[in-house]
């Protein structure tokens, strides 16, 4: 034990990863199973999950397993993308309102156990597709039959699991080769590898995938009076007489300048019952709030509260690099917070066949809809709209992926974008949700002929009204 905090603060002193021997540093009389992925949402003003969140604009490298291509979209969609219907996409694919992004799983053998050791790992998710994972898996799924998915409805009754059946746990394995963040940062901890009875290794086990499903927080905005309620989402998962408490939570907007504004919020104790007094907090922040430095103060923050709850060092620090753009460089309104033990357990149950102490620690992430959005919102809403030709002239440049993966500044495309498709950009990530759900709650005929010309329909729910069509 004494070893462990000497080597955590030196990690935290030095800022770097120690790479002591495995043995010496963490290597006790059990085994220790660590975990760590995020949970992103959504929410519109009423505390309400917006759906058609099945966005990857942090790409798993090609050699992940994935039950079916069509589940996630890239960020900007174009005529192009009408085969996501013709794929046997249906209507009720926009339905995720949650995605399980990059949990990932560390194994730490007993110091006295001979290596490999062999062991069966199962996760499952309630209310959600695990779709994507390595390496290779047993996975099962409504609609999953000889290896083809058929996609069907996706509720908050759905279930589905992943299994690796003899896994060997301490190889000499080394993972595929790639160059992709989001996969080679959770590879700098000092676990030990694994590899299936199929002969793939990785330092870690990885899945994904998509949910319909509350958030374990709600988030109330109060625009006029400038306030936010946090209440909690847990009367599914605890018992009249349990409570949780989520000691971490920070609520910060980062603008495309870099500048960040953040406050760190609670702790704060949530119970099943509704009647719980929610959190009240500024919902916005002063000019004199953002500073360039805000940013590194916050994930150092960020760091200890992750450590405080479970992780190594090492492990903290692969978290935040994996999600280092999505996290802190992309612009926005977002809330951070430390998901509940009690939460992960219930709608992602891990089980593993030998005794094991494990620690899991998920970050949630909700993502809020802020004034700057809402002002392109309306801005789109009463815009004259371009016919969405212009994108077929741009694949012939052959920089139409680059367009696609939401990533390119636009000032070398060679053609000139129409400034309703750049209000649209404007929007962030999950611009198609919030376009869609902005026809939904206002609509305009602008707003329906751009989700027409821009093949945004497939985010549209069947009970959605357009008044084109009226």
């Amino acid at each position: 034990m004494k070893a462990r905090i000497a080597t955590v603060l030196l990690t935290l002193l030095l800022g770097v990863v120690f790479h002591a021997p495995l043995q010496s540093v963490r290597a006790g009389d059990r085994l220790l199973i660590h975990e760590w992925g995020t949970l992103t949402s959504l929410q519109n003003e009423l505390g309400r999950e917006l759906t058609g969140i099945n966005v990857d604009d942090e790409p798993v490298p090609p050699f992940v397993h994935n039950l079916s291509p069509y589940i996630l979209s890239s960020p900007v969609l174009s005529n192009q993308h009408w085969r996501y219907r013709q794929k046997a996409a249906p209507r009720r694919h926009p339905r995720v309102t949650m995605r399980l992004e990059t949990p990932v799983i560390y194994f730490y053998p007993p110091k006295d156990q001979p290596l490999p050791m062999t062991l069966d790992v199962n996760v499952q998710f309630r209310g959600g597709w695990l779709t994507e994972f390595y390496p290779r898996a047993e996975a099962d799924a409504p609609g999953l039959r000889k290896g083809v998915f058929n996609f069907g409805a996706l509720t908050r009754n759905t279930v589905s699991s992943l299994s690796w059946n003899g896994l060997q746990v301490g190889t000499n394995g080394q993972g595929p080769k790639t160059d992709e963040q989001v996969w080679t940062a959770p590879r700098q901890v000092n676990a030990v590898p694994v590899t299936t009875s199929k002969g793939e290794s990785e330092k870690y086990l990885f899945y994904r995938g998509v949910g319909n499903l509350r958030a374990p927080l709600r988030v109330v905005s109060d625009r006029k009076n400038r306030q936010l309620q946090i209440h909690g989402n847990f009367n599914e998962v605890l018992d009249q007489d349990t409570r949780v408490t989520i000691n971490d939570m920070w609520l910060t907007h980062i603008r495309k300048d870099g500048t960040t504004a953040y406050r760190q919020i609670g702790p704060h104790t949530f119970s099943q019952s509704v009647a719980m007094p929610s959190i009240a907090v500024k919902s916005d922040f002063d000019e004199k709030d953002y500073q360039t430095k805000n940013l590194q103060e916050m994930k150092s923050d960020m760091h200890r509260a992750l450590v405080a709850d479970g992780l190594f060092a090492d492990e903290a620090t692969a978290l935040l690099t994996t999600w280092e753009r999505a996290y802190f460089k992309s612009p926005g309104l977002r809330l951070f917070f430390l998901v509940p033990r009690p939460w992960t357990d219930h709608y992602l149950p891990l089980s593993v066949s030998a005794d094991a102490d494990i620690d899991r620690v998920m970050v949630g992430r909700i993502e809020l809809i802020s004034n700057e959005q809402r002002r392109l919102l309306d801005k789109l809403a009463h815009s004259s709209i371009s016919n969405g030709k212009w994108i077929n002239v741009l694949a012939k440049t052959g920089q139409l992926e680059k367009l696609r993966a939401g990533r390119s500044d636009f000032g070398k495309l060679g053609i000139k974008v129409p400034e309703d498709f750049q209000t649209y950009l404007a929007l962030g990530r999950f611009r198609n949700a919030l376009v869609v759900a902005e026809e939904g709650r206002r609509p305009t005929e602008s707003l329906t002929k751009f989700i027409d010309n821009y093949g945004l329909h497939p985010f549209r729910l069947q009970t959605v009204r357009r008044s084109a069509s009226r």
